[in-house]
């Protein structure tokens, strides 16, 4: 995140623990959860927005590798000239699939027939091609998609990333994510509505109770800015140093993270949350109305990769911990417990949920 901005937040957040602003609170019918139509909708509408999905320095030159979700699937490729194309992980011959884990190549060759192609996606080789006659097979391109390399990650959707991001991209760009590299990832399904995952991450007020064992320790209580970046949302989440006596009224760069922790919601289903020496990227994807792909990939300093035991440490406190045995536990729990009701209800603390779904809904309706 800026540094200006960061700055303005927390005097933003200084000012609001003393005199709160008024907010409403809202409800939201609970078969936007459970209902299949409504989620086709979604997907229609929505989920083919551009979303981060891939380091750049984990597509090195001649790289390849495959991206496989519920709504965006493709081949990455970084050709010899540098630049990053996305294809149909698919063979214009039968279909097959080409890369089937990332590699290091000069060509790719389907492993059926043997057809090869540059990792521009030009045909440069079918076997006894004069057997298909009179069938055109000398322009068999890969079917080239969208994709966009912007601060240190690639997009994948139907629109250009820079675009897209608004003013959230200086935020981005702040962040130096070119300099960092993935320590580590994970990609599991969890039995919850995509939406249900979002809120987690847009949602400061269960930090005491939820996290009371794991990072509690370092927040204080429902004490989270957000402000809406149409059609995403920037926030931070105050952490104790914020009110100690030293802590200083301005934030510069370095010390922004210690008394705070940004976070940055990209429009629909990804979202990144800026620890104080990490960063960590989360997706989403549904796989049904009560289930959800989920990715993380925790990013850190290209300079510090060798850390591996701090690494490992903050790993198991974030992920196995925070994220999945508390944040996706819960969210699992919101899911078998919306049979019990017809809608759910939100308060003040919670009001970018608000902000999401009403730019969800308008897409959506339109």
């Amino acid at each position: 995140m800026q540094a200006s901005t960061g700055a303005r937040l927390i005097a933003r957040l200084r000012a609001e623990r003393a005199t709160p602003p008024p907010a409403s609170a809202f409800r939201i019918d609970t078969a936007r959860y459970r209902d299949a139509d409504w989620l086709a909708r979604e997907r229609q509408a929505v989920l083919a927005a551009p979303r981060a999905v891939l380091a750049s320095t984990a597509l090195p030159v001649g790289g390849c590798v495959p991206y496989d979700a519920p709504t965006a699937s493709a081949l990455l490729v970084r050709a010899a000239d540098g630049r990053v194309r996305a294809f149909r992980n698919a063979c214009r011959h039968r279909a097959t699939r080409l890369v089937d884990a990332p590699c290091t190549a000069k060509a790719m060759v389907c492993p059926y027939h043997g057809w090869t192609y540059a990792l521009d996606g030009a045909l440069l080789h079918a076997p006894h091609a004069d057997a298909f006659a009179p069938l055109p097979i000398v322009d068999s391109h890969l079917v080239e998609l969208p994709v966009d390399e912007r601060h240190g990650l690639i997009w994948l959707g139907t629109d250009a990333a820079a675009g897209f991001l608004g003013d959230l991209d200086a935020d981005l760009a702040a962040l130096d994510l070119a300099g960092h590299v993935v320590y580590r990832d994970v990609r599991v399904t969890r039995r919850c509505n995509w939406k249900l995952v979002v809120e987690a991450f847009l949602d400061g007020y269960h930090i005491r109770t939820l996290h009371r064992d794991s990072i509690y320790r370092f927040f204080l209580d429902a004490a989270s800015v957000p402000e809406r970046v149409a059609p995403h949302v920037r926030a931070i989440t105050a952490r104790r140093a914020l009110d100690e006596p030293a802590a200083p009224l301005d934030a510069p760069p370095a010390d922004l993270r210690a008394l705070a922790t940004p976070s940055l919601h990209v429009f629909p289903a990804t979202t990144f949350i800026i620890h104080p020496d990490f960063v960590s990227v989360i997706t989403v994807d549904p796989t049904a109305p009560d289930a959800t792909e989920y990715r993380h990939a925790m990013l850190v300093p290209a300079a510090r990769a060798g850390e591996h035991d701090h690494w490992a440490r903050s790993w198991a406190l974030i992920e196995e911990t925070v994220f999945q045995r508390e944040d996706l536990w819960v969210c699992e729990q919101v899911q078998r417990g919306l049979v019990e009701t017809d809608h759910l209800r939100y308060g003040a603390l919670e009001h970018a949920i608000a902000w999401f779904h009403a730019e969800l809904d308008a897409r959506v309706r339109a």
